[in-house]
């Protein structure tokens, strides 16, 4: 493949990059104020429902947020090749927010949540705390490109945080019933995982290496 091909494909994928992160951060900002807010306005149903719980509550929630808001620098070509010691240090910081975030995750799901929350956290924490741990181990013996890809999803993982909300918000103007609720939660989740792999994979299926 010459470099004008190359740079022809970049510039879409560029493209693209940028509206998916200000779709991402639109979408951040309404699950700040539509989920979170209970935060301060303690009138709001879900401070009676976390208060139990609120001191570990409050180093998960930071500790996940911590690393939402690393995640898109890490994955900045330009970012890292201008400050390359505070890409490996804000890394650093992300894979402690997924390890603290995470712990305490299942540690609160295990005390003050149903059953089928329970289970799905038990089954997304682990692999989340896989994809971050097998991304640190790549980097650490050398293989970049295998580190990046477990990074992508290690941070698809965290994004779930942000679209499950999402969904939930709008299920919760229909008030389906928590069998559709835990239904959707699941579906989001598979649906992030495949089109990771997939967009990970994009190159590979639709590109002719013999170009």
């Amino acid at each position: 493949m010459d470099t004008s091909s190359a740079a022809a494909i970049r510039r879409p994928q560029v493209r693209f990059k940028y509206i998916l992160f200000v779709a991402f951060v639109l979408m951040f900002l309404f699950v700040l104020w539509d989920r979170e807010r209970f935060i301060i306005d303690h009138s709001h149903p879900l401070w009676r429902y976390y208060f139990p719980v609120r001191w570990w509550l409050l180093p998960h929630g930071l500790a996940a947020l911590t690393a939402l808001l690393i995640g898109p620098f890490q994955f900045s070509s330009r970012f890292r090749q201008r400050h390359l010691r505070v890409h490996r240090i804000m890394g650093c910081v992300y894979l402690g927010g997924i390890a603290v975030a995470a712990t305490i995750g299942m540690y609160l799901a295990a005390v003050h949540s149903s059953v089928g929350i329970r289970f799905y956290v038990f089954a997304v924490a682990p692999a989340w705390l896989l994809t971050a741990g097998i991304a640190f181990v790549c980097v650490r013996n050398g293989n970049i490109p295998l580190h990046r890809q477990f990074m992508v999803r290690s941070y698809a993982i965290t994004s779930t945080f942000v679209t499950d909300r999402i969904f939930d918000a709008i299920l919760a103007i229909y008030r389906p019933g928590a069998v559709v609720f835990g239904a959707v939660t699941w579906s989001v989740l598979v649906a992030t995982l495949v089109l990771t792999e997939l967009g990970l994979a994009w190159q590979g299926i639709f590109i002719n290496k013999r170009a």
